[in-house]
Formats: structure tokens, C-alpha cells, sequence
């Protein structure tokens, strides 16, 4: 069974586990015995700094092949095909 997170009007947030068929329903607060919606986790948008990759023959920033960098290999172009 899977963890959830809840948040107790009163309590505060607490985590429980719950099966998946209950996953939207909402749990008893362990310290006060209330009925907690359950939390939602919030969306990520956005995130770390774009980074763009070289031109064609420049450096890797990158060690051990990340492979943003690298030229991607083993693709054929839309002429070849």
C-alpha cells in the first residue's frame, strides 16, 4: 500500500497508508481523530536553468557522456530513409 499526505484543519499535515482504491477518500487524523482531505502535491513547472547544447564540433561542458552534448548517433536523416 501506498503513502498519501493529508492535512488535518486542526493537526496540521501527516502521512498515511492507505490502499490505492481509497487514494482520493479522506483519512483520520491520527492525533485528533478528524477526517483529513487529502493533500495534493503541486505541479512542476518550471525547474533548473535551459541549457542549450554546443554547436556542432564545440566541447562537452558534460563528463562521462551525458549525452546533451554528444552528437546523437544512429539515426538515420529523413534523405536516407
Amino acid at each position: 500500500m501506498p503513502f498519501y499526505d493529508y492535512d488535518c484543519d486542526a493537526c496540521g499535515p501527516f502521512t498515511a497508508m492507505r490502499p490505492m482504491a481509497a487514494y482520493a477518500d479522506p483519512a483520520e487524523c491520527p492525533a485528533c481523530g478528524a477526517m483529513a482531505p487529502r493533500q495534493m502535491a503541486a505541479p512542476l513547472v518550471g525547474g533548473g536553468p535551459v541549457v542549450a547544447a554546443p554547436a556542432a564540433g564545440a566541447p562537452s561542458r558534460h563528463s562521462g557522456g551525458c549525452g546533451c552534448c554528444a552528437p546523437r548517433r544512429g539515426r538515420l536523416s529523413a534523405e536516407a530513409v
